[in-house]
Formats: structure tokens, sequence, C-alpha cells
């Protein structure tokens, strides 16, 4: 009989690890907001060359195949991710335009209405900051597929402006010679230099500063 001491040592055996943590089960359309939302960070933080289905599924908490079950490709997930974005977009600025319009104390004059417009968009802009950069900011590995998306909407967006904005001229005496196109695009690209001041420099430049500069410029001077 062998020595007890020469006897092979008694195995404990280890507890087991607790039971792999699945995802929550949402609705197809819960889910795909749910991963559509774990691009946008993504993008934002990284650029789009940091969007893969793998970091995606990593940042939502799921699997690869999940995300597969929503979107076929990466190209298809970031292709809806710039067609929310921009439907958001469209809607903060429809929403600016219809509730100035619609505030008795800004009266039916452009002159009045544009600078309280301005405002109010600029409130949807820093409530919804990475919407904002990803249609209008330059971010790095912008694959060329979405470059016309993102040109589209750019367009889109500026169509209201172009329609308020050829509503003050027609409101000026001296400004016949004033192309509204070039106007629409001058004042869009000033907007967008604004937005980026008051979301990367909010202590710095204020909306009320950024506000104060457009009054003197577009309605003042």
């Amino acid at each position: 009989m062998a020595d007890a001491k020469h006897a092979a040592p008694h195995k404990q055996s280890t507890p087991r690890s607790s039971k792999r943590k699945y995802a929550k089960r949402l609705q197809p359309a819960d889910r795909r907001e749910q991963l559509l939302d774990a691009a946008l960070r993504i993008v934002v933080e990284t650029g789009f060359t940091g969007v893969s289905i793998a970091a995606v599924a990593e940042r939502g908490g799921v699997t690869r195949p999940v995300v597969y079950d929503s979107f076929g490709s990466r190209d298809e997930l970031l292709e809806a991710l710039i067609d929310r974005e921009t439907a958001r977009m469209a809607v903060a600025v429809a929403r600016a335009v219809t509730d100035t319009a619609m505030t008795p104390d800004f009266g039916s004059a452009a002159t009045e209405q544009l600078p309280a417009m301005l405002r109010h968009f600029l409130g949807e802009v820093c409530s919804m900051p990475d919407t904002w950069r990803l249609v209008y900011f330059p971010i790095d590995g912008v694959p060329s597929v979405l470059r016309e998306r993102v040109a589209a909407a750019r367009d889109e967006l500026r169509a209201p402006l172009r329609q308020a904005l050829g509503r003050w001229l027609a409101e000026q005496p001296d400004a016949d010679g004033v192309d509204p196109d070039v106007l629409a695009q001058v004042v869009q690209g000033t907007i967008q230099t604004a937005a980026g001041l008051v979301l990367d420099h909010p202590d710095e430049f204020g909306v009320d500063r950024i506000l104060a500069l457009f009054d003197y410029v577009f309605f003042r001077a």
C-alpha cells in the first residue's frame, strides 16, 4: 500500500466562473439604435478608421453576429449612421426655424428673426455635439463612399438658411447686387466655425459672444 505522503494530492475543485453575460435582448429597431450610438462614439473619439464590426460589437457589449444581424457590413452601418445623424440635424434646423417664426416676440421681420433663429440653432448644436461633429467637422478617414452623403447633408441643411437669408435680403434697400447663394455659403461656413468654437471652447466662446459678432456683421454693419 502506497505511503500516504506519496499519494496523489487531492485536487480541490475550483469554483466555476460566473456564467457569461449576454447582451440584453432588444427589439431589432432598438438594437440598431444602440449599435449606431456605439459607432457614433467611436467616430467622434477615433475617426471613421476606428469603426469596425468588432469595435462596434465591443463598444455595444454584444457579439459580432449580433451586429451583422442589424447591418450587413461596415459600410452599411456607416451609411445608416450618416443618414440618422443627417435626419437629426434636419429636424433641429426645422425646429429652430419653426419655433422662431411662431414666437410673437420676434415679429415677422427677418432682421429680428435671423438672430433669434441662430441662437436657437446653436442651442440645438450644443445639445447634440456628436451629431454636429459627424456632419460638419472634418473627421479623419472619411470613406469615399460617405463623402457624397456628407456633402449632400450639408446642402440639405443650407436650404432653410438660404430661404431665411433671401427674406432678409428682400428687406434691405441696397442689397440688389448681393448673391443669396454666395451669402448662404459664407454664412453657413461662419456658423460652422462658430459652432466649433462653442463646442470646443464653451468657457471662452459662449453663444452670446458669437451672436454679438453676427449681430454686428450681418445686421448692423
